[in-house]
C-alpha cells in the first residue's frame, strides 16, 4: 500500500512563531495503520525577497523538542541565515508534540513534579546490580504498556522518512539541513536514504554511524572522562570552592560518590542525592566549560552535607530538553543502537571502558542495561554512510568535544562520498554555538554553496 499524499504545511501563529503539522505514516511498511502528526514551527525569513528556502535544524537529543528549541537557536543564527531562510524545528516522532513516548501512567509534567530518588547507575555489587536491572525491566514493561503501540516507530530510521514528508511539505525540492549532535544521525541517514534530496547538509558535533554501540560506549566515556580531567585542573588551579583532601579528581569525586552511596545527602524537599546525582551532574557539566563553576560550587556544598546543587543539575540533564526527554531519548536510543539481549555482557563492557575512563566508562556501560531489556528492537543497523550521489556534506568537530568525540566527525567524514572536514580547536559541544569562524563557514555553504579549503581549522 502507499504512502498517504504529502499536503502542503497550514500555519497558524504562535507566538512570535508559526505552528503547524505533518501527516506520517506510524509504520511505514504498513501505511495503512494509519498516521501520526509531526508538530512544526517556524521563523519565516526576513527577506523574503532573498529567501532560497527552508533550514530546517535538529538541535540534538534525542528526545529533545525543535519546537521548544527554536528561539534558542534563532538567537544563534547569523542574520544572514535568518534573512535568507525560513527556519524550521520540528518535535521528532516520540517527542513531546509528536506522539510522544510515555512510560508512566499519569502525564510527563504531574509525574516529574515529586520525581524519586535516581537507581545507582554504576552497582557495584550483585545486589546493587540485580536492583539496578530490575528497575530497568520495571521502566521498560511500563513504557510497552503506555506507550506499546508507538514504541516500535520512534528510531531514527523513521525520522528520516518522516523528514523527507517534511521536505516535501515545506515546499522545498531539496532539503537544507543543520543537525546538532544527535542531529548528525538522523541527517546522516537522510542523506544515506536520499542522497538526491539534499540541497545542503551540515552535520556539528558528530556521530559516526558506523561505530557499534560497544564502539561508541568506550569511545564516548574517553570523550567525557579527557573533559573531567581537564575540569580538575581548572578546579585545582582557578579558585574552585571544592577542595578534598589531595586536591580535586576523579578519586576524590568517586570518594565522594561512595559516601553518598552509604549516606544519601540530604538536597531539600524531602528528596536526596546519591550517586546518581552526582554522575548525572558531572555529565551535564561538561558540556560547555561556562558549567564548570556551576559544577565545583555544587561539589563544594555536596562535601559540605549539603547535596540540593548536584541534585538540581541532575534534574536538568534528565528532564531538559522537552515534557518527556528521558522517555523519548531512552525509546528512540534502544531503536538506533543495538545491544545483545539480557545483561551478561554488560560488567565485562563497563571493565573495558574503564580501562581509560575509571570515571564515566561504568556509567555508560551500565547506562545500556535498559535497551538490554527493551521490549522492542533495534530498528538501525550500524553501517557507514556514504550518500552516494549527494552534494558535498559538511562534518564539523571539535577537538575536545567531550560528548561526540572529534574521531566521530574525522571518520564520518571520510565515509561520506563527499564528507568535508571542519575542525574546531575547542572544548565545548556543537562548534557552531561557540565560533564566529564555523558559523561564517556555515553561512557560505549554505547560502552560495561555498566550501572551506580542505583542513580548514577555526582556533576561535
Amino acid at each position: 500500500m502507499v504512502e498517504p499524499p504529502v499536503t502542503p504545511v497550514q500555519w497558524t501563529p504562535c507566538g512570535d512563531l508559526l505552528c503547524g503539522t505533518v501527516a506520517v505514516p506510524l509504520d511505514y511498511d504498513q501505511p495503512q495503520l494509519g498516521t501520526i502528526q509531526i508538530a512544526l514551527a517556524m521563523h519565516r525569513a526576513t527577506d523574503p525577497a532573498q529567501r532560497i528556502g527552508s533550514l530546517v535544524i535538529n538541535p540534538g537529543g534525542p528526545g529533545v523538542s525543535g519546537v521548544n528549541d527554536l528561539p534558542a537557536e534563532l538567537g544563534v543564527l547569523t542574520p544572514e541565515l535568518l534573512d535568507r531562510f525560513d527556519i524550521v524545528e520540528f518535535d521528532p516522532r516520540g517527542v513531546q508534540r509528536s506522539s510522544p513516548v510515555e512510560c508512566s501512567a499519569t502525564s510527563a509534567s504531574s509525574s516529574s513534579s515529586t520525581p524519586g530518588p535516581l537507581p545507582d547507575p554504576v552497582p557495584s555489587t550483585t545486589a546493587a546490580q540485580l536492583a539496578l536491572l530490575t528497575d530497568d525491566q520495571e521502566y521498560a514493561a511500563q513504557c510497552e504498556s503506555v506507550s506499546g503501540k508507538v514504541l516500535p516507530f520512534v528510531g531514527t530510521v523513521d525520522s528520516a522518512r518522516d523528514l523527507d514528508r517534511i521536505r516535501q511539505a515545506l515546499g522545498d525540492p531539496q532539503l537544507t539541513f543543520f543537525g546538532h549532535s544527535y542531529g548528525t544521525l538522523l541527517g546522516a541517514t537522510y542523506a544515506e536514504m536520499f542522497p538526491t534530496h539534499v540541497r545542503a547538509m551540515v552535520l556539528d558535533g558528530a556521530i559516526d554511524p558506523a561505530m557499534s554501540t560497544e564502539q561508541m560506549v568506550v569511545e564516548q566515556s574517553e570523550g567525557f572522562e579527557a573533559v573531567l580531567d581537564d575540569f580538575f585542573s581548572w578546579c585545582v588551579s582557578s579558585g574552585c570552592p571544592w577542595h578534598p583532601a589531595g586536591g580535586a579528581s576523579a578519586a576524590s569525586l568517586l570518594a565522594l560518590i561512595a559516601q553518598s552511596r552509604s549516606q544519601p545527602l540530604p538536597a531539600g524537599a524531602g528528596r536526596t542525592a546519591g550517586p546518581g546525582a552526582f554522575y548525572y551532574a558531572a555529565l551535564s557539566a561538561l558540556y560547555a566549560r561556562s558549567y564548570w563553576p556551576t559544577l565545583g560550587n555544587a561539589l563544594a556544598e555536596a562535601a559540605a552535607g549539603n547535596g540540593a546543587g548536584v541534585l538540581a543539575m541532575a534534574d536538568s540533564y534528565v528532564t531538559q530538553g522537552s515534557s518527556n526527554a528521558q522517555d523519548a531519548e531512552t525509546a528512540i536510543d534502544c531503536l538506533d543502537h543495538p545491544v545483545a539481549k539480557g545483561s551478561s555482557s554488560i560488567p565485562d563492557l563497563a571493565s573495558q571502558a574503564a580501562v581509560n575512563a575509571p570515571f564515566f566508562g561504568p556509567l555508560l556501560a551500565w547506562s545500556e542495561a535498559t535497551c538490554a531489556v527493551w521490549p522492542v528492537a533495534a530498528s538501525r543497523t550500524p553501517a557507514p554512510t556514504t550518500a552516494v550521489g549527494s552534494p558535498p556534506i559538511l562534518v564539523v568537530g571539535a577537538t575536545k568535544d567531550p560528548a561526540t568525540p572529534y574521531v566521530w566527525a574525522q571518520r564520518l567524514a571520510g565515509e561520506l562520498q563527499h564528507g568535508e572536514l571542519v575542525t574546531w580547536q575547542g572544548e565545548n559541544h556543537v562548534a557552531y554555538y561557540y565560533s564566529a569562524c564555523i558559523r561564517a563557514i556555515d553561512q557560505a555553504y549554505f547560502v552560495q554553496g561555498t566550501l572551506p579549503a580542505p583542513g580548514t581549522v577555526c582556533n576561535d
